[in-house]
C-alpha cells in the first residue's frame, strides 16, 4: 500500500512540473542515475553485525528560475535509492525514497553551460526487504555542486555531486526497545536536463 502512495505522489509531481512547465518559462525537469551507499546501520539492543554497501538510484529533479534579477531557483526533488545490507550470511535491500525541496543558486558563464549550488531539505521514506520493521524514513538534507551543458536550448546533460544525508530510523513493529537506525548518503547524480 505505501508502495501505491509513494508511486501516485511520484505522478502527480511529474504533472505538476509538465503542467507549470507550459504556464512558466525558465522550468527545468532533469533525470538521472544517482550514486549512493549506507553506513552506520544499527539496530540499538542488539548485536547485529550489519553491514552496508554501495548502490544506484534515480533521480528527477524539476527547478523553477525566479523571474527576479537574482539567479535564484526553487524546486523538488524525487527518486529511489537502493542498497545491500549483509547479516551474516543473509542479504537485504534498504532503499530511501527523497522528497526534498530545493534551491539552487546559478553562476552565469556561457549561455550553454550551466554551473550550480543546490541546498535541499525535506523527508527521506525507507524501503526494507525484510520484515518487523515499522515506518522507516527519517530527515534528509543535502548541499550540491552541479553543472549542466546544453547541446541546444533545451536539452543537455548535468552532474550534480556533493552530500545528501538520508537518516532513516524505524522501531520494531514488537518491540518497541529495538531500533533500525541507517545512515544513508547520495554522492553523484547524472543524466539528461530539459529546459522549458
Amino acid at each position: 500500500m505505501a508502495k501505491k502512495r509513494v508511486f501516485m505522489v511520484m505522478v502527480v509531481a511529474l504533472l505538476s512540473t509538465v503542467f507549470a512547465a507550459g504556464v512558466f518559462a525558465q522550468v527545468t525537469i532533469s533525470g538521472g542515475l544517482a550514486l549512493s551507499s549506507t553506513n552506520s546501520v544499527t539496530i540499538s539492543g542488539m548485536d547485529t553485525g550489519i553491514e552496508g554497501g554501495v548502490g544506484l538510484g534515480f533521480n528527477i529533479y524539476a527547478d523553477y528560475l525566479l523571474p527576479i534579477g537574482i539567479p535564484l531557483s526553487l524546486g523538488f526533488e524525487l527518486g529511489y535509492d537502493a542498497s545491500k545490507l549483509k547479516y551474516r550470511s543473509a542479504e537485504e535491500t534498504l532503499g530511501a525514497i527523497p522528497l526534498l525541496l530545493r534551491a539552487a543558486y546559478h553562476f552565469d558563464l556561457m549561455s550553454n553551460l550551466d554551473l550550480y549550488l543546490v541546498g535541499k531539505i525535506g523527508y527521506a521514506i525507507g524501503v526494507y526487504s525484510g520484515s518487523g520493521f515499522d515506518k522507516l524514513g527519517g530527515v534528509a538534507f543535502g548541499f550540491d555542486v552541479g553543472a549542466a551543458y546544453y547541446f541546444t536550448p533545451v536539452v543537455g546533460v548535468f552532474v550534480e555531486g556533493g552530500f545528501d544525508d538520508y537518516a532513516l530510523e524505524a522501531s520494531m513493529e514488537n518491540y518497541s526497545d529495538y531500533k533500525l537506525k541507517a545512515a544513508f548518503f547520495r554522492f553523484v547524480t547524472f543524466g539528461i536536463s530539459t529546459k522549458f
